[in-house]
């Protein structure tokens, strides 16, 4: 079960409730905003807040983008929604989106794919690329030598192994798992997709579609909502990827 922390104009101690939001349960958390937020009483009451989720099952919540208490709440086990999983969803066709807007051709277009190792996640990215595009660099320090004969022998493709930093630098997409200190990261088209990298040119936009934003409290995450209902299957990726500005 996951949670949706209210903070606002509300009740003086910590109260919780249930909603749905487009087709998605949650385990509600109202908390009233006071004037010393980090006096006594106030964070008594935000540490009964977190206790009353982590009493109903709740382990990961939506918190507001306001919310003085998320430093608390993580310590009592209550985490932020992790937003990584869409983004790396939404990489590939998103990388698509944007080599086609640039007008690359799929048999001259070079896109890359560096990871830590041949995960589930990193091997996805690169076959989905790999199946619209004919140069496809991934760059991970093992497990990918299986990956690329599985691909080869099931859709007669193939992956430019073990790239050096020069030919990843003159990509022209550049999807990064993990940070690479070796890059200049100067590439058209950058995903920066592990945890950090959304604060930089990297990042993976995430955006509701606006009637369910209108739902939404001005200060609630809704990135974090996003992914929420990403996870639990309420908003499909296709609606997701419909809302980001090419």
């Amino acid at each position: 079960m996951l949670g949706y922390i209210l903070y606002g104009d509300g009740p003086k101690g910590p109260e919780l409730g249930d909603c749905q939001l487009s087709g998605g349960s949650f385990v509600t958390l109202m908390m009233g905003r006071r004037s010393r937020p980090n006096g006594p009483l106030a964070l008594y009451r935000a540490r009964q807040g977190a206790r009353l989720l982590r009493e109903a099952g709740v382990r990961s919540a939506v918190f507001p983008v306001d919310f003085p208490y998320t430093a608390l709440f993580i310590r009592q086990g209550i985490l932020p929604i992790d937003t990584l999983p869409l983004r790396r969803a939404m990489a590939a066709p998103l990388t698509r989106r944007r080599l086609e807007a640039a007008g690359c051709q799929p048999t001259q277009a070079v896109v890359a794919v560096s990871g830590e190792r041949a995960v589930r996640e990193v091997t996805e990215c690169a076959k989905a690329l790999a199946l619209s595009y004919r140069y496809v660099l991934l760059s991970v320090r093992g497990g990918a030598e299986s990956f690329a004969r599985t691909l080869r022998r099931e859709y007669g493709i193939s992956l430019l192994l073990d790239p050096s930093p020069d030919q990843l630098d003159r990509a022209d997409a550049l999807v990064l798992f993990t940070p690479r200190t070796d890059l200049a990261l100067n590439n058209p088209i950058l995903y920066t997709l592990y945890p950090g990298g959304e604060a930089g040119r990297g990042r993976l936009p995430l955006c509701l579609p606006p009637a369910l934003a209108a739902q939404t409290e001005t200060n609630c995450d809704q990135e974090q909502l996003a992914a929420a209902l990403y996870s639990m299957g309420a908003l499909p990726l296709e609606t997701l990827l419909a809302e980001i500005p090419g």
